[in-house]
């Protein structure tokens, strides 16, 4: 990836903490820009007055109480709006969720649609990430798939009945795109939808990422929604999603490129894995 017209200036990262905020800071760190992991007690105004972009990827699926939806994706990024005003951040590059919609009966989507709104309000140059799912190496696959991964090969329960369709994203190519995205000018600006390059059912990325053959314990819909009103972890809206396909409808391949990056198969991740390992 060529970097050589890339801004130079501090970049401030929301979320720098989590799965993906970790392996952007890796990302980042080969490059002269300044890093710096705004955490919500920090003064985030004073953090990106001087700043060239912000990465916005504070916000979550499943909020523990006291956090809510409201809390974690609106309130955030009405601070990061806040946050940007009479700064010099020259690009703002916030991650979103496929399937973000303002008139979504899903209190998850809606309210990352009405953050998208904020940050393409704010008078700031912006690109917005629908993802889908994200995944990570083997070892560390990540949130949205720990727990379907068995070390010993036990049973692994699943929302539904594994028929969902997946097109996963690996960290480190969305990784590679937010970079980008905030840091080179001649990239695009606006809302895009991202995936990774191929197509699976849940059962089937399962099985991928577990070494040998597995047990899979489906939980019907109905019984997931029932335990979700009586389980502080699960919310109606997690799990709807967990439900639903994971996919976008252009071609993630060439979206990707416009961005610098070429998409990498789930195969190969796992293979350049066990490689380093052995």
């Amino acid at each position: 990836m060529n970097t050589e017209n890339w801004l130079t200036g501090p970049v401030a990262i929301t979320g720098a903490d989590g799965h993906v905020g970790k392996v952007l800071h890796g990302r980042l760190a080969d490059l002269s820009n300044p890093i710096r992991a705004l955490r919500r007690p920090d003064n985030w105004k004073s953090a990106v007055v001087d700043a060239d972009a912000v990465v916005h990827l504070a916000g979550t699926l499943q909020p523990h109480r006291p956090n809510t939806y409201q809390a974690a994706n609106i309130e955030t990024t009405e601070r990061v709006v806040d946050a940007v005003s009479g700064s010099s951040v020259q690009r703002i590059v916030f991650l979103s969720y496929v399937g973000a919609d303002p008139n979504s009966k899903n209190e998850y989507l809606r309210t990352k649609s009405r953050a998208e709104k904020l940050v393409q309000q704010s008078g700031v140059p912006s690109v917005v990430f629908r993802s889908t799912f994200i995944y990570g190496d083997p070892g560390d696959v990540g949130p949205s798939f720990a727990s379907y991964q068995s070390e010993s090969g036990g049973t692994v329960s699943v929302v539904g009945d594994g028929s969902q369709k997946l097109a996963p994203i690996y960290v480190d190519d969305l990784a590679g795109m937010l970079a980008a995205a905030a840091l080179d000018p001649s990239t695009p600006t606006g809302i895009f939808e991202v995936s990774g390059p191929e197509t699976f059912t849940l059962d089937e990325f399962i099985q991928s990422i577990n070494p040998g053959e597995i047990r899979t314990r489906h939980l019907p819909p109905l019984a997931a929604k029932l335990l979700a009103r009586f389980t502080p972890q699960l919310t109606s809206a997690l799990v709807d999603v967990l439900l639903s396909d994971s996919v976008v409808n252009g071609d993630p391949v060439e979206m990707a490129a416009r961005f610098g990056v070429s998409l990498r198969s789930l195969s190969d991740v796992i293979a350049v894995s066990e490689a380093v390992v052995s």
